[in-house]
């Protein structure tokens, strides 16, 4: 894993702290299956894939798990304030 790309551990941990009342399994299952957000526009197939995989997760928490994993990797590729260095 490269230093700017965002972990899946801190992913979870995110997701999970901003959004108390999903089930830590489903979150892990979506970010193991996925192991990056989808791309901006893609999020039916990735809710499709996950459905037929996953399918005792529930629509609306594969997206709101969705939402808020962009929210971190955005996050993640800010400014690191302790470093000094801005990532691209």
């Amino acid at each position: 894993m490269n230093e700017r790309e965002p972990d899946l551990g801190e992913a979870v941990d995110y997701i999970l702290a901003e959004r108390p009342k999903l089930w830590e399994d489903e979150v892990w299952a979506v970010v193991m299956e996925l192991q990056d957000p989808p791309a901006p526009g893609a999020d039916k197939l990735a809710v499709a894939l996950l459905k037929e995989r996953h399918p005792e997760i529930g629509k609306r928490d594969v997206k709101q798990i969705l939402r808020e994993w962009r929210a971190y990797a955005s996050l993640a590729r800010e400014r690191d304030w302790d470093d000094g260095e801005i990532d691209p």
